[in-house]
């Protein structure tokens, strides 16, 4: 489990301050990480319980610039590929898959509130979130 508060890719921060604890935090760029190097994976796979046992799992792509809505929609759905593994169906979770960014264009924008990430038998749309803000708003939305 991990008391960060924060969690960063190549200049875009996420802060977990007020995100649900216990927390478990998968880096997928880590060589030890469950997926595989050279695999489409997001960023951050984040697992937590709140203060009523209630669980989340938040796959994360974090963009210090301009996000792409296909290529996040990929590494997001291979997040939630890799979290349907290590979370059961018959858990009671929510499910936020989460964007963060410095930028995203009206056109990925529209592009990525067309798209549902599949999370065992549910669809979940993308949180967009700006970088350097808390991943409770996303997570709460």
């Amino acid at each position: 489990m991990s008391n960060q508060t924060r969690i960063e890719k190549a200049g875009c921060k996420v802060l977990l301050t007020n995100a649900p604890n216990p927390r478990l935090i998968v880096d997928f760029d880590k060589p030890d990480s469950p997926l595989s190097q050279v695999t489409t994976r997001c960023d951050y796979l984040v697992i937590a319980e709140d203060q009523h046992n209630f669980g989340w799992v938040a796959p994360l792509e974090l963009k210090r610039g301009q996000l792409h809505a296909d290529k996040v929609f990929t590494q997001l759905q291979a997040g939630a590929s890799a979290a349907e593994k290590l979370v059961g169906e018959d858990e009671s979770v929510k499910f936020r898959p989460v964007a963060a960014s410095g930028r995203v264009s009206k056109h990925d924008r529209n592009r990525l509130k067309n798209k549902r990430i599949r999370f065992h038998r549910h669809l979940e749309p993308v949180r967009l979130m700006s970088c350097n803000t808390p991943s409770v708003q996303a997570l709460d939305s």
